[in-house]
Order: C-alpha cells, then sequence, then structure tokens
C-alpha cells in the first residue's frame, strides 16, 4: 500500500500526477467544480519544492493581479501544514532548498508576458480552458528546460478548448478526468450545491459540476451536438441528385485551399461527398484541380471565393468560358438581418443543421472549424459572424473548410430553381 505524507493526500484518482510524473512531459487534469484539481496539484507542487531546488511557475492567459492566481491555495496549505517556505506579497521560496514559485499572466496588456519562462522546471497553467491558440503554440516551445513538465488544469468551456485539443490523446500527456463525486475531500456543501444546479439545470450542472464543455456558447454559431451527429445521418436517396463544388481559395500561407463539394439527396437533404485541402499550390495549379473535379464530379454550380488570391481563379477559369459563381463575402447580404454575405451564409447553414438536412464527412479538422465559429452583433443590430482576420489574432486557425462548406450550401436554392426553370442563367459567365 502507497504511504504518503500529510500534504500529499489528495483523490486517489489524481494518485497517477505523484507516481508516474516522470513518465510524461504534459498532465491535462479536467473535470468539474470542487473536483480536488487545484489542491491536489498545488501539494504536490509543494512537496516536490521541499524535496530539491526548482522553479515553479504559476500561470494563466491573464493575471491583473496575484489575487487572480492559484497564490492564495498555496499561501493557505503553507499555513495549515507549517511548511518551512517564505510567503512575500507576490512570490513564494522554500526557505531550506531555495525552490521558488512564482505566478504570471501569459497575455498582459496585449502582449505576451514569457520572460525568464525559459528556466522553468515546472509550470502548472490553470483556467487552461482560456488559453488560446496563441499563448499555445509560444508556451510549448518555451519551456524547453532538460526534463521540464507542464501541467495543465481546467473545466473545459467549448469543445475546441486549444489546450484539449493540442493534450488529449498525446502519447506523453497523463490525462485525467476527475468530478466532485470522485472527491472524497469535497465538502458537503459544495454536493449540496450540485444537486440544487442538477434539479435547475442539467445542461449547468453537467458542465459546471461534471466537466462537460458547453453544447452552445451566447456567441457560438453551432451547438457540438450539431456538428458531431451530422455525420451519422441517413437520407433517403430520391433521386434528386444535384451536385455543388465550392472552393475556399487560400489567401496566406498558413491558410488552406479547400474543395468542398456536396449532393442533394431530396429536395431539402444534403450530403457531402468531398472534402480535400491544399497548401502552398499556385492558382494555375488550383484551377487545373478545379477543372479536375468537374470532369469528375460532373457539379451543377462551382463557387469560388472571390476574395483576395480567389479573384485569380475566378478570371482564368472566365478566361476558359467555364461558368462560375463568384462568391464575394463582403458583399451586401439579401438578408437585411445580417451584416454581409459572408454572415447570411453562415446563418443559412445553421438552419440547414437545425433542421438536420446536412450529413457531413468525419472530418476532425472541419468539426473543429464549425466549432470555432462566432458571431457578434453590430451597432445597427445586424448579426455578423467574426471575421478570419479577428479569429486569427485571438490564435484561432482560419476556418476555411468551414467557409468552404457554407459557400457550398448558400446555392443550394439557386441549383433547384434553375432545373425547375431552364431558363434561368445557370451561373455568372464573361
Amino acid at each position: 500500500m502507497l504511504t504518503l505524507p500529510k500534504i500529499l493526500d489528495i483523490p486517489s484518482k489524481l494518485l497517477p500526477l505523484i507516481t508516474q510524473f516522470n513518465d510524461y512531459r504534459y498532465f491535462l487534469i479536467e473535470g468539474g467544480r470542487a473536483s480536488g484539481k487545484s489542491q491536489s496539484i498545488t501539494r504536490f507542487l509543494l512537496y516536490l519544492c521541499e524535496q530539491k531546488q526548482i522553479r515553479v511557475v504559476g500561470g494563466r492567459e491573464t493575471q491583473l493581479t496575484i489575487d487572480e492566481s492559484v497564490y492564495t491555495i498555496f499561501a493557505d496549505l503553507i499555513r495549515i501544514h507549517n511548511l518551512n517556505f517564505n510567503v512575500s506579497a507576490t512570490k513564494i521560496d522554500d526557505r531550506e532548498t531555495k525552490s521558488a514559485i512564482r505566478f504570471r499572466g501569459f497575455r498582459q496588456q496585449g502582449a505576451m508576458n514569457i520572460k525568464g519562462l525559459e528556466g522553468v522546471d515546472i509550470l502548472w497553467v490553470e483556467e487552461a480552458q482560456a488559453i488560446s491558440k496563441q499563448t499555445l503554440d509560444i508556451i510549448l516551445p518555451t519551456i524547453r528546460k532538460e526534463n521540464s513538465k507542464i501541467i495543465w488544469s481546467m473545466n473545459r468551456h467549448i469543445e475546441h478548448d486549444p489546450v484539449y485539443v493540442a493534450m488529449a490523446g498525446r502519447k506523453n500527456c497523463l490525462h485525467i478526468h476527475i468530478d466532485y463525486h470522485e472527491n472524497p475531500f469535497c465538502p458537503e456543501a459544495m454536493i449540496e450545491e450540485a444537486n440544487v444546479c442538477k434539479e435547475l439545470c442539467e445542461d449547468d450542472y453537467n458542465h459546471i459540476w461534471l466537466g462537460q464543455p458547453l453544447k452552445k456558447g451566447d456567441d457560438v454559431l453551432l451547438s457540438t451536438d450539431d456538428i458531431y451527429e451530422a455525420p451519422k445521418r441517413q437520407f433517403l436517396d430520391e433521386g434528386t441528385q444535384r451536385i455543388i463544388l465550392a472552393v475556399d481559395v487560400a489567401r496566406f500561407g498558413e491558410d488552406e485551399t479547400v474543395f468542398t463539394a456536396i449532393k442533394s439527396k431530396n429536395i431539402f437533404a444534403w450530403e457531402q461527398i468531398l472534402q480535400e485541402s491544399w497548401k502552398n499550390k499556385d492558382l494555375m495549379q488550383v484551377c487545373g484541380k478545379i477543372l479536375d473535379l468537374k470532369r469528375t464530379l460532373q457539379p451543377d454550380i462551382v463557387v469560388i471565393d472571390d476574395v483576395g488570391m480567389g479573384g485569380g481563379v475566378t478570371d482564368r477559369l472566365r478566361e476558359l468560358r467555364e461558368p462560375v459563381e463568384a462568391f464575394i463575402g463582403n458583399e451586401r447580404p439579401d438578408n437585411v438581418l445580417y451584416a454581409d454575405k459572408r454572415s447570411e451564409g453562415f446563418f443559412k447553414l445553421k438552419d440547414i443543421f437545425i433542421k438536420q438536412y446536412i450529413k457531413l464527412m468525419a472530418d476532425r479538422p472541419l468539426q473543429e472549424q464549425l466549432m470555432s465559429l462566432r458571431y457578434k452583433f453590430k451597432s445597427n443590430g445586424k448579426k455578423c459572424i467574426v471575421s478570419k482576420d479577428e479569429m486569427k489574432k485571438d490564435g484561432v486557425k482560419s476556418p476555411d473548410r468551414a467557409d468552404a462548406l457554407m459557400m457550398a450550401m448558400y446555392y443550394i436554392d439557386k441549383v433547384f430553381r434553375q432545373k425547375l426553370n431552364p431558363n434561368l442563367p445557370r451561373e455568372t459567365e464573361v
């Protein structure tokens, strides 16, 4: 039987953090409120600091004051267990081993604050669900000291939280999910609060107390349930086959050129039949790929993102007298409720998801991009999808696959109108 000092009284489910600490570089500890995550990690770090000289940093995305950090948990445990640490206003040091515990907000006043992290032995990132992709990409290569470790603790916010997506399933990451009912030290008052929450709202209970990601935030376009259920759907094929091919052309080096095709199963339901992406291909290669897909799929409509680099693809196809729809996302929409055509298109896609008229391919990057979509209200009350440039500033990958799907779905009404009325102009030609 494993015998541990009093300071290491933690839930048995979290004991692998101690017993397997030397086997991993990363540790993802996630779950709901009152599960003992923060207390257990603090206890373990204090124990390690007493064994030998190490440098520990408790970090989070933003920290305006020391009160917003895990400083108080450290200070309280040191006092309760009468440990030999010097606790000052902003830092903690072991008097014997000279171990140092510091606290850091990674993003302060719009700039990254990572100075001095290169020599850290253990970085503990609390509230890791708030860490942006941009911050994550800076932290990982910065913590590079030999045998250094990173501990992430979090209650997931949404399905695609960057830390969770990056860490879950990695061979060098120990992943533990723990909830309040698995914590023998959980106070009775917290158990009562959990029960009350469960009675009032099952969704809140699942997120707050069971650590499940939110199905849908106030500003999230699509719910995780809608997205993950879409590949499972089956539709009767009523012989109304129409095909739309859409291409979102890469604007920058890290963006993807995405080819997406959808096929109608009946007058309402559509199935995604193609999802391909390219990087670092010139526009003439993209044109060649589109022509090849036209021969293979024989689509009724070809849609090209005509903003930026896509304009060159549209121009070349028109030179070849290939009919094409030029989609310009910042154009005025048909529906006055939306700020622009791209926003209108995504809300149209949302309606199709809600009505369960779409079957997606099980493409994880596409699913993650659909989950990353947010919207906001303009000062005139119109709904607006957050732009790709804004998403990149927040460290979120450009949703190129989601945009290609949206552009294809934007034209589903038109393709049926063309079949019903052959005299209607088929596509934009020059």
